[in-house]
C-alpha cells in the first residue's frame, strides 16, 4: 500500500509540472521528486514484500503519465536534431508494437520493466541536464541508442511470446 502512495504521488508530481515554468526551481524540485518516487516505489514494494499485479500496472501507469508530460513540457525544449526526432519515432513505434503483442498475449496492458528499460529511463530522465552544459544533441544520441537496443530486445521477446500464444 505504501508503495502505491508512493507511485500515485509521481502521477501528481508530475502533472504538477505544467504549472512551473521549465527548469524553474520548483520545476525542478518537482522533475526530480518524479524520479525519486519512480525509484523508491519498487524499492518499497520489494523490501516490503507488497509486490502486486496491481501495483506494476499503477507504476506503468504512472511511467506513462510522465512520459506524457516529458514529450509534452521538456522535449519542445531541448534543442535536438530533426534526426534525433525521427529516430525517437522509430523507437516509439517498435516500443508500442511490442506493447500491443505482449498486451494481446497477457490479456491486459503489459510493459516490460527491463534492466535496458531501467537505463534508458534513467539516461531519459538525466537527458535535461545535458541541456546546461549544450551537449544534449549527444546525451540525447545516446539516450535512442539505449533505447534502441532495448526495444528491439524487447520487441524481439514480445514476438516470441506472441507467436507462441498462436
Amino acid at each position: 500500500m505504501t508503495a502505491d502512495i508512493i507511485t500515485l504521488s509521481r502521477i501528481l508530481f508530475s502533472v504538477l509540472l505544467f504549472v512551473p515554468k521549465p527548469f524553474s526551481i520548483f520545476f525542478t524540485v518537482l522533475y526530480f521528486l518524479c524520479g525519486v518516487t519512480d525509484v523508491l516505489d519498487g524499492f518499497i514494494a520489494r523490501k516490503m514484500h507488497t509486490e502486486s499485479k496491481h501495483g506494476a500496472i499503477l507504476d506503468s501507469a504512472a511511467d506513462l503519465v510522465f512520459a506524457f508530460v516529458y514529450a509534452v513540457r521538456i522535449l519542445p525544449l531541448l534543442s535536438v536534431p530533426v534526426w534525433i526526432w525521427i529516430w525517437t519515432a522509430i523507437v516509439a513505434i517498435i516500443k508500442i508494437a511490442g506493447i500491443i503483442f505482449a498486451s494481446i498475449k497477457s490479456h491486459g496492458l503489459s510493459i516490460e520493466h527491463s534492466i535496458g528499460n531501467k537505463l534508458t529511463g534513467v539516461l531519459l530522465f538525466l537527458l535535461p541536464l545535458s541541456a546546461y552544459a549544450a551537449y544534449v544533441k549527444y546525451g540525447a544520441t545516446v539516450v535512442c541508442i539505449a533505447a534502441t537496443v532495448t526495444v528491439i530486445g524487447e520487441f524481439i521477446n514480445y514476438y516470441r511470446e506472441f507467436i507462441k500464444v498462436r
